[in-house]
């Protein structure tokens, strides 16, 4: 028995580590890559290399930011409910809009809430390479699921001036609701600030999927970014029974599909 499950420990330890790859990186799906779109999600360990890319000026880039298990621990990226959703991995059938995959390492450290401004940093890092490498902001779009998704709305001071807007399903901060009692630093501080933050953009541009039985944040508690730009928020809520998950579990996947290929055009 023990000889058995020392030949299993030592194919474990010596198998192909393809979960320690870094996934931070454009997803190219086939070999064409004809923008020499680099560096490659999943095709190297290690630190993330600069961004460079040749004749890019028409080509749609969508930063994809996952969401936040646990602010004390960097996120497991490789986990199925990080990937980007099907609905909007569809744009892939348009050849000239790419993703980039953004496999966040921010952390809470000593100061809670922190880890968002951390990652609305990483996310600017990226804006900031994409521009510099011929990148037009009106062809930039952020785009993420709950803690991700929160960032790129925290980014909207730089609408128009660094990206185009945003697309993001459930976003979220700060713990959810049942838990404002528990952990009221949380929902009573650290939320509003961070509100209040997304609040102060000149205009807030995005698509936003709400779920009308999310955990986190239903439709209700992200009217305020309607109530700030009711022309340049589309808030798109609805239920399918599978809460703050529905993103990976979309009832209304083909409905969600259409939303945003027709978002994505009409800001061309």
């Amino acid at each position: 028995m023990k000889k058995i499950f020392y030949i299993i420990l030592i194919s474990i330890l010596f198998a192909p580590n393809s979960y320690s790859k870094n996934l931070s990186g454009f997803v190219i799906e086939n070999e064409n890559n004809k923008f020499n779109l680099q560096p490659i999600s999943k095709s190297y360990k290690g630190k993330t290399p600069n961004i460079t890319l040749k004749n890019g000026e028409n080509i749609k880039i969508i930063i994809f930011s996952h969401g936040t298990t646990r602010p004390q621990k960097k996120e497991k990226c490789k986990r199925e409910y990080n990937a980007i959703p099907s609905s909007l991995l569809s744009l892939n059938k348009n050849k000239n809009i790419f993703f980039y995959y953004l496999c966040s390492k921010a952390t809470d450290g000593n100061t809670p809430g922190s880890y968002i401004n951390k990652r609305v940093k990483e996310i600017e890092n990226v804006l900031d390479q994409l521009i510099e490498n011929g990148i037009k902001p009106k062809n930039i779009f952020l785009s993420g699921v709950s803690a991700g998704g929160w960032s790129s709305l925290m980014l909207m001071s730089k609408v128009d001036n660094k990206f185009n807007s945003a697309i993001v399903f459930a976003p979220a901060c700060c713990g959810p609701r049942h838990e404002i009692s528990k952990y009221p630093k949380w929902r009573k501080e650290i939320r509003p600030k961070q509100v209040k933050e997304i609040e102060s953009a000149n205009s807030i541009k995005a698509l936003v999927f709400a779920y009308d039985d999310d955990k986190f944040n239903r439709s209700k508690e992200l009217m305020f970014l309607k109530k700030k730009s009711p022309d340049t928020v589309n808030l798109v809520g609805y239920k399918c029974g599978e809460g703050h998950n529905t993103y990976r579990k979309d009832c209304r996947i083909e409905e969600t599909k259409k939303m945003i290929k027709k978002y994505i055009e009409d800001q061309s």
